[in-house]
């Protein structure tokens, strides 16, 4: 029985030896392709981005990592403005002379589409799964037909940071992550007080509040196709009845107030209790602030449904159709959006495309210059809209902007700015799709 016993034994560690070996050998072939096709693919390719400061920086330093894992192939990089990328990408494009890989964003609504690879063959071919991306980073890279017009870098939401000296003098608790606008309204008017240029505002009227406004109790601008306006429906109503309620209890500031001092200003001094922080800003303004008073920073309320509005700004990289060099734009896109080497350098600059970079780098970091941990602004992207405004919609966007500045600037209620604005967008729209077809 002994015998047999030892003999199964050895039988047993022969196989897991062998199995164990067999994984290894896996590893080390899938490592050696890699390394193979890093020598195998060449030629040269041309990226076309935009940028400014560290960001910039981060963007040409995962082009260092490509080309050390891609010595053969030579990358010449066009970086330019954000503000000019629109009028020289189009140019390009029109002209057949543009970048072989270009940074794109999804708020462009499929603008660019026609021009653009559909990457899904490559996303199949390299059985790239979606669970390793960060939840909310991959969102609006696949359109409505099912074509991947791109991939995630990176990407930035918001988080709501509050002066606690503010909170402490009213009386009134901090906020938690399972407040509501409900909530929101009422710690709104409880933190505000003084009157004139000694007016403490609840919150300033930062630009993204706008973006925010359809949101707010589970409404939406337009519906998923883009093809009607819903900003005429009960909840966008409630939303934007809201804004003006708070307004015109000096808890937002209205137009004149808000163009009296810039918006970050008033939080760094203590006229408003909160501020919509962006991931971008967020070391800005704790650099603003200093020591002047302790903040904390939370998500912002629930909506009806139980999620958290919040807006996110995305980045990520397409493909030129026209490319004459698509094995290594597609090496390039694959690189900078999966590699981990590149993404922990992302985690410096916005929360980065690869799952395994955001939960580690990213979350371990704190907003500059402060002990606040960034962990929250994952939470933030998953509940995250893109933002809703810009690319094809651009007309649709700018009307429903007036919109808002007609509550803002007392001249309609929100009911008859509603009225009088629903059937403009809803041309507006008409004329996007008339013009698309």
């Amino acid at each position: 029985m002994k015998k047999i016993l030892g003999f199964l034994l050895v039988v047993s560690l022969f196989f897991l030896m062998t199995a164990c070996s067999s994984d290894s050998h896996e590893v080390n072939e899938q490592d050696n392709e890699k390394q193979s096709n890093g020598e195998e693919i060449s030629g040269e390719i041309t990226v076309m981005g935009w940028g400014g400061g560290e960001e910039l920086q981060a963007r040409k330093d995962a082009t260092k990592i490509f080309q050390k894992m891609y010595p053969d192939v030579k990358v010449d990089e066009i970086w330019l403005p954000a503000d000019s990328i629109d009028e020289k990408l189009d140019a390009a494009l029109a002209a057949g002379d543009a970048a072989d890989v270009i940074m794109l964003s999804p708020d462009w609504k499929a603008l660019r589409a026609k021009w653009f690879e559909d990457l899904t063959p490559y996303f199949e071919k390299n059985k790239i799964d979606e669970s390793l991306f960060t939840p909310g980073a991959d969102d609006g890279y696949v359109l409505q037909d099912g074509k991947r017009e791109g991939m995630p870098t990176t990407q930035s939401c918001f988080l709501i940071a509050y002066n606690k000296e503010i909170f402490d003098e009213a009386g009134v608790p901090y906020p938690t992550n399972d407040w509501t606008w409900d909530d929101f309204a009422e710690i709104a008017k409880l933190v505000s007080s003084g009157s004139g240029a000694d007016r403490t505002y609840a919150i300033v009227s930062h630009w993204i509040l706008n973006s925010f406004a359809p949101y707010l109790y589970g409404g939406t601008p337009y519906n998923e196709d883009w093809t009607t306006q819903t900003i005429d429906s009960p909840e966008t109503i409630k939303a934007l009845k809201l804004i003006e309620e708070l307004i015109k209890a000096e808890a937002i500031p209205d137009d004149a107030a808000s163009k009296s001092i810039p918006m970050d200003a008033m939080f760094v001094t203590g006229r408003a209790a909160m501020y919509p922080l962006g991931l971008f800003e967020a070391g800005e303004i704790a650099k603003k602030v200093g020591d002047s008073f302790e903040w904390g920073v939370v998500l912002p309320p629930k909506d009806p449904n139980g999620k958290h509005t919040n807006i996110k700004f995305q980045t990520g990289w397409a493909m030129n159709k026209d490319s004459k060099n698509k094995e290594a734009a597609w090496a390039y896109i694959e690189t900078v959006s999966l590699n981990k080497e590149v993404n922990d350098i992302y985690a410096k600059v916005g929360i980065p495309a690869l799952k395994e970079s955001a939960e580690t780098t990213f979350a371990e970091m704190t907003i500059p210059n402060t002990d606040i941990k960034q962990t929250e602004y994952l939470n933030g992207l998953e509940d995250a809209v893109t933002f809703p405004w810009g690319g094809s919609i651009q007309k649709a966007a700018d009307i429903f902007f007036q919109l808002m500045d007609e509550i803002k600037t007392h001249k309609s209620t929100a009911k008859d700015a509603v009225e009088k604005y629903a059937p403009k967008m809803q041309d507006a729209l008409d004329d996007i799709h008339e013009r698309s077809h």
